[in-house]
């Protein structure tokens, strides 16, 4: 009765083992791959593992049946990608037995794991003519979704076999056809301004861009445009200061009355002695502030390849430069020691008209490039 117990109690240890590991578990729940490359693992650093050694035969013939089970309901199938899952499984078994023949513990329990590599060649043969047709067809539709996934096809091709026919052409044609192109107008503004409008709307599609550089978009200067009219853009995208103004000056000036009582004004003889005399003294405070305003409008629109408006929005900036000073008039003894500093303080010089546009399209700035990212991160 003894040893019954003791032989449950070994097996009851053994399957609570099995349960713990993860190779067991995978081949529990029909996981077989998973279950073989888990258990070559755990040989490859621990050989005398019986739980492993266990799931390794266990599971190795399964998962190598599921395997050719799902090739052959593949090609059954006939679907248009069929090979893909072929490829995809005729690469599982081969790489369980890469694993098994690595690892000299799984090898002696599997000493002739099953490979499939003229197989496997030849349905990367057939995986890439089917995604090449299927870019093909996509091409020819002519849309932008449809040439986005035309260049997913082509990829796909050139993986299963490198340069395939003319894929690698294909692919930059798929690209192009892909990418929504857009013109863009640079604001056009009197010559004082125009080169910092110019260096305002290089920055921000520079900025545009870069945030934009990995989605099928490209953004084209008038110029290039120019130069090539067989672009057929999708998009133009106009930017224009429809409004703005440049050193509005306003002066403004205020005066207190300033006071101080028990100021020493001078000496008197009282009595034969000298003795000093006080007195309220005052002074009028002015202190005088200049404004110089500026401020305007940019107009972001854009438009489709037939010129028929699909947004608009425009966005305003200000910037109000400005300079204090004082002076007075009266007893200087009246003021307050920061008053007697301020007047000591001379007006300054106003930055240049073209510094004063760049300040007022700071905040456009933030605005326009907030928005045409948001835009065309939806496209």
């Amino acid at each position: 009765m003894k040893k019954i117990y003791k032989l449950l109690f070994l097996l009851a240890v053994t399957m609570l083992t099995f349960a713990c590991s993860s190779g067991y578990k995978a081949m529990k729940k029909g996981d077989y791959y998973k279950a073989v490359i888990d258990a070559v693992d755990k040989l490859r650093s621990s050989p005398r593992s019986d739980k492993a050694g266990y799931v390794l035969t266990k599971a190795y013939p399964l998962a190598v049946k599921a395997a050719e089970r799902d090739i052959a309901a593949a090609i059954a199938s006939n679907h248009q990608t069929a090979y893909e899952t072929v490829v995809y499984e005729y690469e599982r078994i081969n790489q369980m037995a890469n694993a098994i023949y690595k690892t000299p513990r799984a090898s002696e329990l599997i000493p002739e794991p099953v490979t499939y590599h003229a197989e496997l060649t030849a349905a990367r043969e057939k995986a890439a003519a089917q995604f090449y047709d299927l870019g093909l067809r996509a091409l020819d539709a002519g849309t932008l979704e449809q040439g986005r996934n035309a260049y997913q096809f082509f990829n796909k091709t050139n993986e299963f076999h490198y340069g395939y026919r003319d894929v690698l052409n294909l692919i930059e044609e798929a690209r192009f056809a892909a990418t929504l192109r857009v013109v863009v107008e640079k604001p056009l503004t009197g010559r004082s301004y125009q080169l910092s409008a110019d260096f305002f709307s290089d920055e921000l599609m520079s900025e545009v861009s870069q945030y934009l550089r990995k989605r099928f978009i490209r953004f084209y200067n008038f110029y290039e445009y120019q130069q090539n009219r067989e672009l057929q853009p999708h998009q133009f995208l106009v930017l224009n200061f429809e409004d703005f103004s440049i050193g509005n000056v306003r002066d403004t000036k205020n005066t207190v009355e300033m006071k101080s009582d028990s100021v020493k004004v001078g000496t008197a003889t009282v009595n034969g002695k000298k003795v000093d005399v006080y007195n309220v003294v005052t002074a009028k405070y002015h202190t005088y502030r200049r404004e110089i305003k500026s401020g305007g409008v940019l107009s972001v629109r854009i438009y489709d390849g037939q010129n028929r408006l699909i947004q608009q929005r425009n966005f305003a900036g200000e910037y109000v430069w400005f300079t204090t000073w004082a002076s007075f008039n009266g007893d200087e003894r009246a003021l307050t020691a920061e008053q007697k500093n301020n007047i000591n303080r001379q007006p300054q010089i106003p930055p240049s008209h073209q510094q004063l546009f760049v300040e007022f399209t700071k905040p456009i700035y933030s605005q326009a490039v907030s928005y045409i990212k948001s835009y065309y991160n939806r496209q």
